[in-house]
């Protein structure tokens, strides 16, 4: 959001810290800070005892002394800037001066811009349509599979949003008060708060086209669906500069949210044998630019390139990262086989892709009959995305009991199933109704791909299947 200039100091809301225009920080208490966010957001109005009161002591029975010798801890913390704290006899107090935000910088994103390997197809434009829809609907949520690639949609999203940018990760916010204080912390909130509600949240944001970013990405909304839907409800209403951008494995169910469904990598067909054909496909572009990395990273020894099968090569200057990992047509072919078992799931081919190494295509084609075991993620990735089981535990365990055990069910059928084949397999635990919205859940939760023609037919994914069949009748 940027620092506030005005005087001879700058402020920055977010970080509660005064500095002097030369950069040199200025000590502040947390009490003081509140109540000059609060002097300089009302824009040279008059704000009263209680007013002031509530900002910089919410909730609490505070009498005016502590608020005197605050606005002297401010007066003294300005220096020559103190005359800006004006007090109104028998009104209150207000900012005298006028407070210009400067530039912001880059706007602070959990990465830099990803390329999106294997989107090439449809990116830029992928990209392009993301923003175009949240300019026209001003909410959107990227919804999918585990592991779909969401999260890197909307970080290329955001870096290419022309607008100030708030991102706030959800992963770590396990109640909606949780989740409310870290995205009061990305647009700029005062720290120390809590927050009990959206509209509370919304009452603080400062009324000011400018203190609001043009972009709020909430990133990973599946566990808090309902309260982030109340939020960007309310945050809408309240900010119509305003847009939101959101990334869950279910629709938020928000009023005016558009959906839309980020779709798996593109997979050549079965019996495409032409290379150049193959290495455009979106899914083999990226295990072959996966494995070039993981190549160029690995002690091993390297091999001949066309020797794929059975090892990887070895480069061991990552300046020819590039040239890590060149497979030929018949490995080509076996990536394309690879990828299709994986039904073009990103997270899923990195994984396998991140195995060249150690295994080689063959063993990699031959470990997918226990794919939850071969798919294993480097230390250092986040927790639901160092293998592909933790990524579908957290599916899991959001799901209601009725729909866990349909998921367990129905990965006993065959690849495509029909309504009544899930209703029969579910039977006699769930009624014919039941089994519906079981089937609703679960798609809902993006673990069952449905197709509609003459009549409905659905499927699990093969890395979703294999996990249910994991769990077993437990």
């Amino acid at each position: 959001m940027g620092a506030l200039a005005f005087g001879r100091h700058t402020f920055d809301p977010a970080r509660c810290e005064l500095r002097t225009a030369g950069g040199a920080p200025v000590p502040l208490g947390q009490r003081a800070a509140r109540l000059l966010q609060a002097l300089i957001e009302a824009g040279g109005r008059v704000l009263s005892r209680d007013d002031l009161l509530r900002r910089a002591w919410p909730g609490q029975d505070i009498d005016d002394g502590n608020l005197r010798v605050q606005i002297a801890a401010l007066r003294r913390a300005l220096a020559d800037d103190r005359a800006l704290i004006g007090t109104v006899a028998g009104r209150g107090y207000l900012f005298a001066g006028r407070a210009e935000r400067r530039a912001a910088a880059r706007p602070r994103l959990p990465g830099p811009a990803p390329h999106l390997v294997g989107r090439v197809s449809a990116g830029p434009g992928l990209v392009d349509d993301v923003l175009a829809r949240v300019a026209a609907s001003r909410f959107v949520t990227l919804a999918g599979a585990p592991g779909i690639g969401k999260t890197a949609l909307a970080l290329a999203a955001a870096h290419r949003d022309g607008g100030t940018v708030a991102w706030a990760g959800l992963d770590a916010a396990g109640t909606e008060e949780g989740m409310l204080a870290i995205v009061a912390a990305a647009l700029g909130c005062m720290p120390g708060q809590r927050w009990s509600s959206a509209a509370g949240l919304a009452a603080r944001l400062p009324a000011a086209p400018r203190f609001a970013p043009a972009l709020l990405v909430l990133d990973n909304c599946e566990h808090l669906a309902d309260a982030c839907s109340r939020l960007v409800e309310t945050l809408l209403a309240q900010c119509p500069e305003l847009r939101v951008l959101a990334t869950s494995r279910q629709p938020l169910l928000a009023s005016g949210e558009t959906v839309l469904r980020v779709p798996a990598l593109d997979l050549p067909p079965p019996g495409e044998t032409d290379p150049a054909r193959l290495a455009g496909s979106g899914a083999v572009a990226l295990f072959v630019a996966r494995a070039a990395v993981a190549s160029t990273a690995s002690p091993r020894a390297s091999t001949p390139a066309g020797s794929m099968h059975d090892a990887s090569t070895h480069v061991c200057s990552p300046d020819v990262a590039s040239t890590a990992f060149l497979p030929d047509a018949a490995d080509l072919m076996s990536i394309a086989a690879i990828c299709r078992r994986l039904d073009g799931l990103p997270l899923a081919i990195e994984l396998a892709a991140a195995q060249v190494p150690a295994l080689g295509l063959r063993r990699i084609a031959a470990g997918l009959d226990d794919m939850l075991r071969l798919l294993q993620g480097p230390p250092g990735a986040t927790t639901r995305h160092r293998t592909l089981r933790a990524a579908l535990d957290w599916s899991h365990v959001l799901l209601p009991p009725a729909a866990q055990e349909a998921l367990r069910r129905l990965a006993r059928l065959p690849a495509w199933f029909t309504l009544d084949e899930a209703a029969a397999v579910l039977r006699p635990s769930q009624s014919a109704y039941e089994a519906i919205d079981s089937l609703a859940v679960l798609a809902a939760h993006s673990l069952l791909v449905v197709e509609h023609g003459h009549g409905a037919r659905f499927r699990l994914l093969s890395t979703t299947r294999a996990y249910a069949l994991s769990l077993g009748n437990s």
